[in-house]
């Protein structure tokens, strides 16, 4: 992306701040009046400004400009007001995207798309973006667009009277800019998806109309307190022009607060305050003629559609719409006590929201519901939501025709729902309404009018967890039941033992199980093993599952299972801010994400913000069905489909994972935390885990690097909780990719030999445990100059864990020249506050130890424990504090004093206990502590510590 220079832009800024007076300019007063009056009731206190940045600019979670045209005439992407309109969005869009701000774009209007024009109509459904085609086209037209009306401008300026050589050149230059800008493809498309129309298809007298009608019905509500609705009508408008006129762009701003202060003013003092002359200016009274004229020809209209409803609905035992029946309840599995459960909280509460995530089956339960109890209701009425309740009513033509509801067709959608709504409550008693929602972004007003439907029974499918209207978790299928399903649909043989492993990885998903036995059995060789693997390994797109098979549910038409499970798991209907913070749960584990955990990798400096913003994003797709909470609210989990299917898509992206690269490095800070104190780090090691196995290889271009360091420091922290054989194997791996991606010198090398040397061997591998400690060091005193406190520390521990190599090799000699080097290195830097001190003790005491020299060697750890425990604790490393004491145990053994030498090893153990580390140096601890025992013929602390070996081992 090019960088945005706001200086080379600004003359192209055309003013969008003008004031007129016409049928238009009504229009947008009205226009703007809903909005200030919705935001009232909804207690929104957003600030709305007009006449700034376009008509309309509305401040909330997203920003949004608007601009209204109230005209006769339709409109294509070739009209001048589509043009001048699209100019005017692209000059603000890149004065807020500078500031990496994206705007949201709206053009409303009464008026309609002009029959010939394709590409606008696609923009206004959005199918544009869905077609790489089209999308080329779009872009196309907006820089053409854009290149023009800058153009435009450009003549013009250059055509004044008088111009300077010097700001002709200034002209030119700027136009030169904001053409680069318009070159770069991700601005333009990005701006196209930030552009949104709205086309009424009305003409200009219906849209005045109907917009005042929707103001006047608004004003009834009662927070108003029951003032004259005309009145208050008149008053609202007068403030808003009022507002239009002030000098300052800032001032010309309306919030709920304002409405607030007008509403407590006296009868009198509001009727003061209306501008009588800006009323009569607009044509006030006379729209209110008009109302009139129209209000008496609806109650006609009225009152013989109610002489048509005069007989009497006669409705018993019918289906008022399609109900989709099983063929065969035998073959539909499980939830036989759900299924009881349901129908007694359906007769105590006439109401239940069946909730989970998608392919759970919901759908399904409920067709089961139906089928067994459909003799126990009256009429039943079965929807799918696809887009809105209302619509789905609405456009239901059997249940209009079943209810013989002729609507007109002139009301909104929303007057029209309540229509059939009353219909139906004039039916006798004991109904059933099914709705089968599909997308997460349903509002609960429509569901909250089903709900109040007093002669209905209501059941309501949803991913969402509607908390108001009785929620209810259907459970997953239990184990029988999904082998069974997966029976139904497979006839090949399998292994069960595969098959457990498979259901529990896809958390017993019904839709998944039936879909990948579907596709085990349509394929010539596929197997249930080949398939989990694909799953595990996100390979699920593989050319060898691309095998046609039919549709859950979806008349006889058949796809892969790659593509319908993108699609059944599609995310919609949230805001870009929890779309980000999804896509980032999906790279971590998909139960017990704990909440304390995930504000905890951002820093405890940024602690109270992002704990308020996480809780708030957690509540809203909580809300919208796509996490669960658990574990008392302390903990989240998302549904391994869903987490999958986000990681196709953001693989599919250009950048991949980049947007996560601060996570994953505030990640690797808190392990690497855990330098002295591992448990504390040990809460953030399964999310390092889950990101490392989340992201394969080959999608990590764009944050290798980041994820190098971050497995470094996974490897070596889960040294101490997790006991590997294949250790020194991924640490080559790591060694090798890091050698490949940053060189052969980077400095992050260092820790990476230094760790695989201590996984290594000591018995066979001794000389390579000390090449790799030297290539260690070698690597250390080439940064040297460059060194930082934890470089030097890191330094420091390399050269001595050379040190005790070198011991053990029986080379005292080399061992000093690293102990000097430690020496010189404190001395230079003035470093000697840190836990490698009490290892260097260590190191001189197995040199004494050698030399028969029990009591100084005795004395050497001594110092080291009392030096560790001088250290402020942040600085201790307990881990070396257990082998301090392990140390005084085998000297006390040297010593024949098997008392001191158990009390000793206890301690070690302990600290390695309080700890919780359970690595292979606590197996060798726990080890040597029996064997102290047995000495000392202890057998019940013998069988103590020898369970708990078993345990670990386990």
């Amino acid at each position: 992306m090019p960088n945005i220079d706001l200086n080379s832009i600004k003359i192209f800024k055309r003013n969008g701040d003008a004031i007129s007076t016409n049928r238009g300019f009504y229009y947008q007063y009205l226009s703007f009046l809903k909005k200030w009056i919705t935001n009232f009731i909804n207690g929104d206190d957003s600030p709305i400004y007009t006449e700034v940045d376009n008509d309309i600019k509305e401040v909330g979670k997203n920003l949004v400009f608007t601009q209204l045209k109230c005209y006769s005439s339709d409109f294509s992407l070739n009209s001048k007001e589509i043009k001048h309109t699209l100019f005017d969005f692209f000059i603000t869009y890149l004065r807020y995207k500078q500031n990496n701000i994206t705007p949201k774009f709206s053009f409303l209007t009464n008026s309609g798309i002009q029959k010939r024009e394709k590409l606008l109509g696609k923009w206004l459904n959005r199918e544009v973006f869905d077609n790489s085609n089209d999308l080329e086209s779009l872009k196309k037209k907006n820089r053409e667009i854009l290149k023009g009306e800058s153009n435009k401008i450009r003549q013009a300026k250059l055509n004044r009277q008088n111009i300077s050589s010097i700001k002709k050149l200034e002209i030119n230059e700027s136009y030169k800019a904001f053409c680069t800008i318009l070159s770069d493809d991700l601005i333009v498309e990005d701006f196209c998806r930030a552009v949104h129309w709205d086309f009424g298809e009305i003409t200009t007298e219906e849209a005045i109309f109907q917009i005042r009608q929707n103001i006047l019905s608004l004003l009834k509500n009662k927070l108003f307190g029951n003032k004259p609705i005309e009145i208050i009508f008149r008053v609202l408008l007068t403030e808003i022009y009022r507002c239009s006129q002030e000098t300052e762009a800032s001032m010309r701003c309306l919030t709920s607060v304002d409405l607030q202060n007008l509403l407590s003013l006296t009868d009198t003092e509001i009727s003061q305050r209306i501008d009588s002359k800006f009323i009569q200016l607009i044509g006030f009274e006379l729209e209110e003629i008009k109302d009139r004229i129209k209000a008496v020809e609806s109650i006609q209209e009225s009152q013989a559609v109610l002489i048509e409803k005069l007989r009497p609905n006669t409705f018993e035992k019918l289906d008022l719409t399609l109900v989709p029946y099983v063929n065969d309840v035998e073959e539909v599995f499980g939830w036989e006590n759900e299924l009881e459960e349901v129908f007694d909280i359906l007769n105590n509460k006439k109401l239940i929201t069946i909730n989970n995530y998608g392919g759970v089956g919901k759908t399904t339960f409920a067709k089961k519901f139906l089928t067994i109890n459909r003799n126990k209701f009256n009429n039943v009425v079965w929807l799918n939501i696809e887009k809105s309740v209302e619509t789905s009513f609405v456009f239901n033509n059997l249940l209009l025709s079943n209810l013989r509801i002729k609507l007109d067709k002139e009301k909104t959608v929303e007057e029209q729902f309540n229509i059939i709504l009353n219909e139906l409550d004039k039916i006798g008693e004991n109904n059933l309404i099914i709705l089968d929602i599909q997308e997460n972004d349903e509002t609960n007003s429509a569901l909250n009018n089903i709900a109040s439907l007093r002669n209905w029974k209501k059941i309501f499918l949803t991913r969402a967890k509607l908390k108001t209207l009785n929620p209810y978790l259907l459970p997953y299928l239990d184990y029988n039941s999904a082998i069974s399903l997966f029976k139904l649909h497979c006839s090949k043989e399998f292994d069960e033992t595969v098959f457990k492993s498979f259901i529990n990885y896809i958390e017993f998903n019904s839709l998944i199980i039936e879909l990948v036995a579907k596709t085990i059995e349509n394929g010539f060789d596929l197997t249930l093993e080949f398939v989990f693997d694909s799953l595990e390994t996100q390979n699920l797109n593989n050319e060898l599952l691309k095998i046609d098979i039919d549709l859950y549910d979806k008349e006889n038409k058949v796809t892969a299972i790659f593509d319908f499970i993108l699609q059944k798991f599609s995310v919609k209907g949230i805001n870009d801010t929890e779309k980000f913070f999804l896509e980032y749960l999906a790279l971590l584990p998909s139960t017990d994400i704990v909440i304390e955990d995930l504000v905890l990798i951002c820093g405890k400096e940024f602690y109270d913000g992002n704990k308020l913003s996480y809780i708030n994003s957690i509540n809203s797709l909580e809300k919208k069905g796509l996490v669960q909470y658990e574990n008392d609210k302390k903990s989240i989990r998302v549904h391994k489909i869903l987490q999958q299917t986000i990681i196709y898509r953001l693989r599919a992206g250009n950048n991949d994972f980049i947007g996560f690269m601060f996570y994953i490095t505030w990640l690797t800070h808190r392990l690497t935390e855990g330098y002295n104190n591992p448990k504390e780090s040990f809460r953030f090691l399964k999310y390092a885990e889950s990101i490392l196995n989340t992201i394969k290889e080959e999608y990590r271009t764009s944050i290798y690097q980041p994820l190098l360091i971050l497995e470094n420091e996974y490897l070596h922290l889960s040294s101490f909780f997790f006991i590997r054989d294949n250790s020194d194997e991924l640490w080559a791996d790591l060694i090798r990719r890091t050698e490949k991606y940053l060189g052969k010198d980077a400095l992050c090398l260092g820790a990476m030999y230094n760790n695989l040397a201590s996984t290594l061997n000591i018995e066979n591998s001794l000389d390579d445990i000390i090449k790799y400690q030297r290539k260690a060091n070698n690597l250390y005193l080439q940064h040297s100059r460059d060194f930082k406190n934890d470089n030097l520390l890191m330094y420091i521990t390399s050269l001595q864990n050379l040190a005790q190599a070198y011991l053990l090799k029986d080379d005292p000699e080399n061992v000093l020249k690293c102990l000097q080097k430690v020496a010189a290195l404190r001395k230079q830097n003035y470093f000697y506050n840190d836990a490698q001190v009490g290892v260097g003790y260590t190191i001189l005491s197995e040199l004494h130890r050698r030399n028969k020299n029990f009591d100084e060697s005795e004395s050497l750890i001594k110092k080291a424990i009392k030096y560790h425990n001088s250290i402020p604790k942040e600085k201790r490393n307990e881990f070396l504090l257990s082998i301090y004491y392990n140390k005084l145990a085998e000297s006390s053994i040297l010593k024949n004093n098997l008392d001191d030498a158990i009390i000793h090893q206890l301690r070690s153990v302990e600290i390695l206990e309080s700890q919780e580390i359970k690595n292979i140096h606590a197996v060798k601890m726990y080890q040597f502590l029996i064997d102290l025992f047995k000495i000392s013929n202890n057998p019940d602390n013998h069988i103590i510590y020898k369970d708990k070996l078993e345990s670990l081992l386990k």
